[in-house]
Order: structure tokens, then C-alpha cells, then sequence
């Protein structure tokens, strides 16, 4: 009797369809139904989802605290407890940009304050080392929120940067000098220019288009102050909270990668004859250090075959996909179908590409 093959279904969210467990979910079940033996493993590139992926894999525990939201707000957020004193912290669930509605978002009066507020948890539990994964925010205050909510004297919001970008650390939480520090940053974006935090994500985030060059020029003079250097990588993440995490002296490592290795995602991958990995689009910034990439990148240093999934697909990203060790990549329904119906059909979509990618792998 042939043995069912195993597939390791490693998928990121699909945003605004499922999250990243619901996307694997759809996936595991287009692999039953082609016979296959799935094996679930959602995982995340360190924007938002790299917490709920992170507890999914099991021996973290979720803690709830008090953290403000992206217009200082009080509100709740999580923070998960890895254990040996390792706190996991991800931005996006105090700051979430997607938690602001889109009529409601504005740079001047969104702040990075509340992943302060959960960093100022951890250190409440004893953490000796913090993990702060930075995407998916709503903020462009260049982290000055967040060092002002750990004690330093600094501008408190979007709006303040603008006005005097200032820093004096002298008050800074002492505990910071005793923890190792570590941004996990989703998209490897510089600090400023055409590519930076205000110009490529100011847009989604609300800002104008008279502030892009404003904001540019002010998160610039802000490095100065805090005496970073702007190009270095992840500064630019969660509209310039990168950078002052970066003057707190953090490790710089791209989420995906540490989300993998969080996941065990190795050990899993070695026992597979098949990886389906997926995100909503497959583009330039797929080949930045999300997901997709970095699952490719693993599968394909482990020697297992692994087909890339999109809700749309560009060509020049599959094909650098491909170069990289994608067996296929593959595109979720025609690209000319409505956002609600494509969004809507997510999950059967997926369930569909899973089913025939596992019969190929079978045949």
C-alpha cells in the first residue's frame, strides 16, 4: 500500500482573507483531499500574525498587558512568554495599522508609545532577552512614541517629530542596559528616499502627499539625534521604529527567518516531500525577506520541493522565486476578478491549489 506523502503547509496570512492558521488550514485540507499526510505549520515574516504564529507552534504563552494603541488610546495588547527568559513582543498588536480605519488614519497624531508600553511589560516579567517584531503599524513617528514611553525625553507622536526631533536618553528604563534586544523587521526598507518609511508605506499609513517629503526630511534629522545611521537594515520598518530600536542597540535579523527558526520549521521541512508556503501577493517585496522568500530559501537549502502560492502573482517575482529553488509558483484564481469575490474565495482557492500541487507530487 503507497504511503501517503508528507506536506508541510507553511503559509503566511492573506490579508484582509485569513490569517496565517487559516490559510494552512485551507491548505491541509486540499493535501487530504489529494491523499496526502499534512503537517500545519503557519508561520509569519514579523509584521502582524508573528505572535499568533509563534504561539501556534506551541511552548509559548500568551500574556495580556496594557498598551495604548496607534493614537494613544488605552487598550490591551500580548506579549508571549518563549520561555528561559525570552519575551516575543510584536508591534502590531498595540499599533496595528489595521486596527485604525482608513478614514481615521492620520501620521501626525500616530504614535509608537504602545509597543513601549509591552516592551516595559516584558521587562516587568524579568525578560533578559526581547524579541520586537516591527510591521504592520500605522506609525511614522520614527520610534520616538516608543523611546518616550520607556523613559527617554523625546517627541511623542508624528506631529512632535515634526516639530523638534530631539533626544535625551538620561531617563531611560536602566533594565534596557541588561536585555538583549531584537528587531525582527518584515521588510528590509531604509530609514528615507524614494524606497524609505515615508515615501513607500506614508501613503497607506494616511499621510498626504505634500507630507511624504516633510516626514522624509524629518525622520532623516531624527536619525542624526539619535546617532543611527538610516541605511542600515530594518531602520525603516514600522514607519521608523527600526531606527530607535536600533539606537536601544538591538539585533537587526528579518522576521521570517526568525519566525522559521521560532516554528521549527527545519526539523519539520526534513520529513516532508512537499512545502506549500503562501502569501496575498507575490511581488517585489516578496523577494525583501517575507515569507514566501525565506520558506523557499529553506526549502530549498534542505533539498524539499516547495510551491509558492499567491493571491496575485507577479511574473518577475515567480520567476526570481523559481531561480531561488521554487518547484512552481502559482496564482490563486484570474487576476482580473474582483478584490471582494478573490477575497471571498480565498480559502476554497487555496484548498484547490493545494489538492492539485500534492497530486503532482504523488503522480
Amino acid at each position: 500500500m503507497p504511503v501517503a506523502p508528507t506536506v508541510l503547509c507553511a503559509p503566511d496570512k492573506l490579508r484582509g482573507a485569513l490569517d496565517a492558521a487559516g490559510a494552512a488550514g485551507a491548505l491541509a485540507a486540499g493535501v487530504r483531499d489529494a491523499g496526502g499526510a499534512p503537517v500545519a505549520l503557519p508561520v509569519a515574516d514579523g509584521g502582524e500574525g508573528t505572535l499568533d504564529a509563534v504561539l501556534a507552534g506551541g511552548g509559548a504563552r500568551a500574556v495580556a498587558v496594557a498598551a495604548r494603541d496607534a493614537h494613544g488610546r488605552p487598550g490591551q495588547g500580548r506579549i508571549a512568554d518563549l520561555g528561559d527568559g525570552t519575551v516575543l513582543v510584536e508591534a502590531a498588536e498595540a499599533i496595528a495599522l489595521a486596527a485604525i480605519p482608513a478614514d481615521a488614519r492620520d501620521v501626525g497624531v500616530a504614535t509608537s508609545a504602545g509597543v513601549g508600553d509591552l516592551v516595559r511589560a516584558a521587562l516587568d516579567r524579568g525578560a533578559r532577552r526581547i524579541l520586537v517584531a516591527v510591521g504592520g503599524t500605522a506609525t511614522l513617528d520614527g520610534g520616538a512614541g516608543f523611546l518616550r514611553a520607556l523613559g527617554a525625553d523625546a517627541p511623542a507622536d508624528g506631529a512632535g517629530l515634526l516639530a523638534a526631533p530631539r533626544i535625551d536618553r538620561a531617563g531611560l528604563d536602566p533594565r534596557l542596559r541588561a536585555v538583549a534586544l531584537e528587531l525582527l523587521f518584515d521588510v528590509d526598507a531604509p530609514l528615507c528616499g524614494p524606497a524609505g518609511a515615508a515615501h513607500r508605506f506614508g501613503p497607506q499609513k494616511g499621510a498626504r502627499p505634500e507630507e511624504l517629503g516633510v516626514y522624509d526630511t524629518a525622520l532623516a534629522r531624527w536619525a542624526a539625534a539619535l546617532g543611527v545611521d538610516p541605511a542600515l537594515p530594518g531602520s525603516g520598518a514600522a514607519g521608523g521604529l527600526g531606527l530607535a530600536l536600533r539606537a536601544l542597540g538591538a539585533r537587526a535579523r528579518p522576521g521570517a527567518e526568525a519566525v522559521l527558526d521560532l516554528a521549527g520549521f527545519d526539523a519539520a521541512a526534513r520529513g516532508a516531500a512537499l512545502c506549500l508556503t503562501a502569501e496575498g501577493s507575490v511581488d517585489a517585496s516578496t523577494l525583501q525577506g517575507k515569507t514566501v522568500d525565506a520558506v523557499v530559501r529553506r526549502c530549498a537549502a534542505l533539498g524539499v520541493p516547495v510551491v509558492a502560492v499567491g493571491g496575485r502573482v507577479e511574473p518577475g517575482a515567480a520567476a526570481a522565486l523559481r531561480a531561488r529553488g521554487a518547484a512552481d509558483v502559482v496564482a490563486l484564481g484570474p487576476p482580473d476578478r474582483p478584490l471582494a469575490a478573490a477575497l471571498a474565495g480565498a480559502a476554497a482557492d487555496l484548498r484547490r491549489a493545494a489538492r492539485a500541487a500534492t497530486a503532482r507530487a504523488a503522480a
